[in-house]
């Protein structure tokens, strides 16, 4: 009988240790290292794909996601190719854009990518300023300069937002109230580069 009983056990583990890896969410690619299938440009001829990258050759507008998230873990690679270079990445964004340049969504929140101090703020395009919180001198000691690719992870869930530069927690916000959008790269001033784009879906709790 205890030698059946543990045979029950052995197999109820395995059954739920199987149920969890199939529950649990995992990343997708939102883009193939070849094109631009799954995302639009809006307002914008300036971005297209050379050697595995999505490059952005100045001109504003941006570039937006196939579908829209609500709560998710976004990883991603980025360089500036010249000092000052200035980029961003859109989250819970509108598909509608404004009629008049720079012709960026009419609502989302973004997170700042810049080559320069304000790098991973965090603002609002047609909702209240954000509020958040921003580490500088974690960011002054993570931030890596012009041609060097860096690492960026992005947590949303509810209203709480949380970003890491180079696997160092920088910026977090609890004031994040658009409940859903796309996600989307920003045109903005000079050379960028981003690769490595993907998203893990996250279950509301």
């Amino acid at each position: 009988m205890r030698r059946r009983m543990g045979g029950l056990l052995t197999t109820l583990a395995i059954v739920l240790a199987g149920a969890a890896t199939v529950d649990r969410p995992e990343f997708v690619r939102l883009f193939d290292g070849k094109t631009l299938d799954g995302w639009t440009p809006e307002h914008s001829d300036r971005f297209s794909v050379r050697n595995g990258v999505i490059v952005i050759d100045g001109g504003t507008g941006w570039l937006r996601s196939a579908k829209p998230y609500k709560d998710f873990e976004l990883q991603t690679e980025y360089r500036a190719l010249k000092r000052g270079a200035d980029s961003g990445l859109f989250f819970r964004a509108h598909a509608g854009s404004t009629p008049k340049e720079p012709h960026w969504p009419i609502k989302a929140y973004q997170l700042q990518v810049i080559d320069a101090e304000g790098n991973f703020m965090i603002f609002g395009h047609g909702t209240p300023p954000v509020r958040y919180r921003r580490d500088t001198v974690a960011l002054r000691a993570a931030m890596k300069g012009p041609g060097e690719w860096q690492r960026i992870h992005l947590k949303v869930v509810g209203n709480h937002a949380e970003a890491s530069l180079n696997g160092t927690p920088i910026t977090v916000s609890d004031a994040i109230n658009l409940p859903e959008g796309y996600i989307g790269l920003q045109g903005e001033n000079g050379p960028f580069e981003w690769r490595d784009l993907k998203i893990k879906e996250l279950s509301a709790h």
